[in-house]
């Protein structure tokens, strides 16, 4: 899907690619400057005004309505500084709004050469993947820093509303606690957008049914993880109303890695560069994924209750060997596999030695708890190459499994 297809894609890309580096730099311990915050802002409007010329047509109008929609999306976060009560909103959001269609615009008159030949739908699917990925890694740092009650309420944030908390009060715990909670707002609305742009647009009804699965998904994730942290449906903060459960924790984590997961089989399906042949059908990569599975509700039951480390273990020797054998097998052919084996026996070995040194790092036997920065690091880096490796091996099973292939709408 061209022209103007690529409008939405482009905007949702460009505000998950802001909000990445808005929490970074926000990150405790880093701060980043707001005036190094807004250069850096400005030149993602202009880069994403750029691809919007190229990806349509040169001119004003293209790039504007890229940075448009990106300042929309981005008024989910920006409502924390209307909170702060140090500007008007009748001024900052019409202002925020005409700055990004500005700046779009003028990057979208830079756009010089040949024009961008881009997929609509596989972008903006692959947009959702890296918003998704970007959740996982900031739900593990929750977990990691043992905030995931920082905030005691839920859907409200102490109170207020989540999107009007102030930003000044998003410090320590309640910061990894809160961004998550954002970031699962933004994912939300991204594929909530993406399911509706493939409904209308041109797809197999597999893939348009997928996509509102995936919806589905992510509200039953959002509504798990508000009730891990009250354990019913209700606003107040009161300790003795609330009932905190590590339980749903480890399954609002397990349903968080299946989401990315399933995003990137959306991805993959869509994906109009696909071209397979009859020989690509394998079995072992859906074997592969089950191991993976069950290693990841391992792994969530060993980072919330400390238990279940020795089958842990023991599990990721057997994907370690697993994954070396059918990684083996695809470095022998020679085809597009190839470079599925090289980067499957990257992931599998890279995972395995964080493995090790997170359990170095936590002692032995672990304990579910705050650790040091160096342990929060490395434990969220191993959970982080857990959820690429099950991307990983996702993509290739649906890359190498005809029928998938073909509920997606991908033929030879």
């Amino acid at each position: 899907m061209e022209g103007k297809g690529m409008t939405l894609p482009l905007a949702f890309l460009a505000a998950v690619s802001m909000w990445a580096v808005g929490y970074v730099g926000r990150f405790p311990g880093v701060g980043a400057a707001p005036r190094v915050l807004g250069i850096a802002f400005l030149l993602l409007y202009l880069a994403f005004g750029y691809a919007a010329g190229r990806a349509r047509n040169r001119g004003f109008w293209p790039g504007a309505q890229v940075g448009f929609l990106t300042s929309a999306i981005n008024l989910l976060i920006l409502g924390s500084l209307l909170a702060e009560g140090r500007v008007w909103a009748w001024l900052f959001v019409p202002g925020a709004l005409l700055l990004g269609a500005g700046l779009g615009g003028v990057g979208s008159m830079l756009a010089r050469g040949k024009r961008w030949q881009l997929d609509g739908g596989a972008l903006f699917a692959k947009t959702a993947v890296a918003a998704t990925f970007l959740l996982v890694v900031a739900g593990g740092l929750v977990t990691s820093q043992g905030a995931g009650l920082a905030v005691p309420d839920w859907p409200n944030t102490y109170g207020s509303n989540m999107f009007l908390f102030p930003l000044s009060r998003m410090t320590g715990g309640v910061y990894y606690e809160h961004a998550h909670r954002l970031f699962g707002s933004l994912v939300g609305l991204t594929v909530l957008t993406l399911a509706c742009y493939l409904s209308y647009g041109k797809r197999a009804k597999g893939a348009v049914r997928w996509a509102w699965l995936m919806v589905v998904l992510v509200v039953v994730q959002g509504v798990l993880g508000g009730l891990r942290v009250t354990g019913r449906l209700t606003f107040s903060q009161d300790p003795d109303v609330l009932q905190p459960s590590l339980g749903l924790a480890v399954v609002h984590g397990v349903l968080g890695q299946l989401v990315l997961a399933g995003l990137v089989a959306l991805a993959v399906g869509l994906s109009t560069s696909l071209r397979v042949a009859d020989h690509d059908c394998l079995l072992w990569p859906r074997w592969l994924w089950g191991l993976l599975f069950v290693q990841l509700v391992l792994g969530a039951l060993q980072r919330h209750f400390a238990q279940g480390l020795l089958v842990h273990v023991t599990l990721a020797t057997l994907l370690l060997l697993f994954a070396a054998f059918g990684a083996t097998r695809l470095l022998a052919k020679r085809d597009g596999l190839r470079w599925w084996g090289r980067w499957l026996l990257v992931a599998v070995v890279v995972q395995v030695i964080l493995g090790f040194i997170a359990l170095w790092a936590r002692g032995y036997p672990p304990v579910a708890r705050a650790g040091s920065p160096w342990e929060v690091l490395v434990t969220t880096a191993h959970q982080a190459g857990g959820a690429v490796l099950l991307s990983l091996v996702t993509a290739l099973a649906v890359r190498t499994w005809p029928q998938v292939r073909g509920f997606f709408g991908v033929h030879r």
